[in-house]
């Protein structure tokens, strides 16, 4: 699987002059993931990789601004950690974009019950990174103090 790596390079050039407030600072250039269907599967698969290694803040981390508004990060982490088993057999078969800031990847997983289930992830582009915008029935069970 895939791993997303978000990474900046430092650069002390040129120096502002000695007497700016920021002259001790480092400029930073932050560098955005790819705003394609690439981009958008490599999230998802960090988001699956997390998932089986039952890395819930992490998972959390990568959902939508909007996600997390509607559920403090604590009280999903609490809830999640008691529920059943997601399966730790995950696989991309498909990503598409559909539109600049929106993309739709496909995937399949064996569930801890036996057999395969296929799915989808819907990932939004916000502020230079894909998020991954929670199952909307998952969420509302999430917030209801209920596994999803």
């Amino acid at each position: 699987m895939a791993l997303l790596l978000l990474g900046g390079c430092a650069d002390k050039s040129p120096s502002p002059p000695a007497d700016s407030e920021d002259s001790d600072r480092p400029t930073v250039t932050v560098t955005a993931q790819p705003q394609d269907a690439g981009g958008a599967q490599d999230a998802v698969e960090q988001l699956f990789t997390l998932i089986v290694s039952d890395d819930w803040s992490s998972v959390y981390d990568l959902w939508t601004d909007q996600a997390q508004k509607q559920i403090p990060k604590d009280t999903y982490v609490n809830l999640i950690s008691t529920c059943p088993d997601q399966g730790d057999q995950y696989k991309v078969t498909d990503a598409k974009t559909v539109n600049d800031t929106t993309a739709t990847v496909a995937w399949t997983r064996e569930k801890p019950s036996g057999g395969e289930q296929a799915g989808s992830t819907t990932v939004r582009y916000e502020e230079g990174a894909w998020r991954v915008e929670p199952d909307p029935a998952a969420l509302a069970a999430y917030k209801s103090g209920k596994c999803g």
